[in-house]
């Protein structure tokens, strides 16, 4: 894998490519690399992008950790700000989506640029794709990835011990150590995970949620930054930022928490911003602190009962919507199209 990358991140400009979500998390990188791979095997010249700037990688603490331990430096990857667009005069390259399956703002100048195919488990949003899509509402992207390995077509196309690790430790973080109670594994996942043959799935399921849990070096400015996503809608932008670690009280008593928080809104332009974090016993919290537009208690019932939301008293800051989310079998994948459905209506 390392020699693939390494190949790739030399090439003045890509084949086509393999793009992966803005949150840019493990499974959209594992995602991204392996599709690539695989296509770069079986069809033609392909690379995968990271959807990100090269400076943000280090946000993703879960990535380079995995990354350290597979041996792969951050400049053996292609990123998006390291992607000459104006550069590619080649018409007929390809972009492939995984990890999502729309095109997204950061990325809009690939438009022009067809959508070759796509793999994802998040909701459809009926992007057009030309050729291979599977949609799947499975717990990892990469359990999909991993089962393209399972087919007679790829026979000639191996999985190294490295892919492997990268494959089923991705799987381990999304479906939360393949624990069936929370809601976040399905029969393949299962399935594809056994297929890879992984030892000390325990232990390598606890060093890679510690990796993501080390906020100990970022600003909160740096975690909403770490792994948010953003859609539009009639209010204007809504941004919801996931932050694996702190419970509602250890987040908020950051230092310069509502400063950081404002500087974030703005500099994203963002009319209201959704955090949600996930304490190290998977206890969930969420909150609505306000960018340009207030929204208050009675306006998100709706939303409040699919996930089971208690208000949080006397909390900080006090103009937030604060609340402990009951339903911990919702995670943003199922928040966030509830929010941008409440909000359109």
């Amino acid at each position: 894998m390392l020699a693939f990358l390494k190949a790739k991140a030399a090439q003045s400009l890509p084949g086509s490519i393999v793009i992966g979500n803005n949150a840019c998390d493990l499974d959209s990188v594992a995602s991204s690399i392996m599709y690539a791979y695989i296509l770069d095997s079986t069809v033609e010249s392909t690379s995968p992008v990271l959807c990100i700037p090269k400076r943000d990688v280090v946000l993703r603490t879960e990535v380079t950790f995995m990354l350290d331990l597979l041996g792969i430096s951050v400049d053996d990857l292609i990123y998006l700000d390291s992607l000459q667009i104006s550069e590619i005069q080649d018409k007929h390259m390809r972009v492939h989506l995984v990890d999502h399956n729309k095109y997204d703002n950061s990325y809009l100048k690939l438009r022009t640029y067809e959508v070759a195919s796509i793999v994802d488990h998040h909701e459809d949003e009926n992007e057009p794709c030309t050729g291979y899509r599977q949609i799947e509402r499975v717990g990892s992207c990469a359990s999909l990835i991993t089962s393209m390995f399972q087919d007679s077509a790829m026979s000639k196309v191996s999985l190294s011990d490295d892919m492997k690790l990268l494959l089923g430790g991705t799987i381990l973080l999304d479906t939360i150590n393949l624990d069936l109670s929370k809601g976040r594994t399905t029969d393949v996942d299962v399935k594809m995970f056994k297929a890879l043959s992984i030892t000390s799935a325990d232990e390598l399921f606890e060093k890679i949620t510690k990796a993501k849990m080390d906020i100990s070096k970022l600003s909160v400015y740096d975690l909403l930054r770490k792994d948010s996503k953003h859609f539009t809608c009639k209010i204007g932008t809504v941004y919801i930022a996931s932050i694996f670690g702190p419970t509602w009280e250890q987040f908020s008593s950051l230092p310069n928490t509502v400063e950081e928080t404002a500087k974030f809104t703005s500099e994203h332009e963002a009319d209201v911003l959704i955090i949600m974090t996930r304490s190290e016993n998977c206890k969930l919290f969420l909150a609505v602190a306000h960018g340009t537009q207030l929204i208050s208690q009675e306006c998100i019932s709706d939303v409040t009962e699919k996930l089971s939301l208690v208000p949080l008293q006397n909390c900080i800051p006090k103009n937030w919507l604060v609340f402990e989310q009951l339903n911990v079998k919702c995670s943003r994948k199922v928040i966030l199209p509830l929010f941008k459905t409440w909000l359109d209506s």
